[in-house]
């Protein structure tokens, strides 16, 4: 009767741990997917914008040097109206990439919003000249001022994309250390009643051997008499 009740008991407890276990898992795996896709949010999109931001701004820069290209002096001043909104549409954009959460508390914030800026006041510069026609200042201006300013703007985007895509590589680390944690503790947790047989046995076999010892060696249990 006894050992009937341990059964049902036992039985009772493996199906609850299984359950348990089943029902962990299941928040354990909304929880990751729950996360990886906020890292694909705090990743990828930054990603996507600073690479259109990257073609934004060399289509600037072509224009800057189609402008003062003798080969198209013909319709050159076309050119600057194009340059114009292209660049203002690459200053606000710049802006909105640097007030993002991924940025606000590192270094890349202050850096894109400063370039962006300065980027944008040296195609200005540029402008009064070609509309004043004086291409021969605004190449000079190109060449010396505006290039290397957007040499260092492109360097600014290649080192915010990169601290991008360490954080996204550092976060992934991360959630599989947690995941490869959560699969050992599941796993010892599962095989409780494997560790409560083999705890039973040691038992079993520590009082067989007890047993033994108790039968064929006496001497080891007799108590010693004291003498009078």
């Amino acid at each position: 009767m006894q050992f009937g009740r341990l059964r049902f008991v036992l039985i009772l407890a493996l199906l609850a741990s299984n359950l348990l276990v089943g029902v962990l898992s299941l928040f354990f795996l909304r929880s990751m997917d729950q996360r990886y896709g906020a890292l694909f949010d705090r990743s990828v999109a930054p990603i996507n914008s600073l690479r259109t931001l990257t073609r934004e701004l060399s289509s600037v820069q072509r224009l800057a040097r189609r402008a003062v290209d003798p080969d198209n002096e013909t319709a050159w001043a076309g050119l600057l109206p194009q340059m114009d909104e292209a660049s203002n549409a690459v200053l606000v954009h710049a802006l909105e990439i640097s007030r993002a959460d991924l940025f606000r508390e590192t270094r890349h914030h202050t850096v894109l919003g400063r370039i962006a800026k300065e980027y944008d006041q040296k195609v200005d510069k540029f402008l009064v000249l070609a509309r004043a026609k004086q291409l021969t200042e605004a190449n000079k201006f190109n060449v010396e001022e505006l290039r290397p300013c957007y040499d260092s703007y492109q360097l600014a985007l290649d080192a915010a994309a990169d601290y991008v895509q360490q954080q996204g590589s550092d976060l992934r680390d991360r959630y599989a250390e947690d995941t490869r944690m959560f699969g050992g503790f599941l796993l010892a947790f599962a095989g409780w009643p494997l560790l409560a047989a083999g705890v039973l046995i040691i038992v079993m076999g520590l009082l067989v051997v007890g047993l033994f010892a108790a039968v064929f060696f006496p001497r080891l249990f007799a108590s010693k008499e004291t003498p009078a």
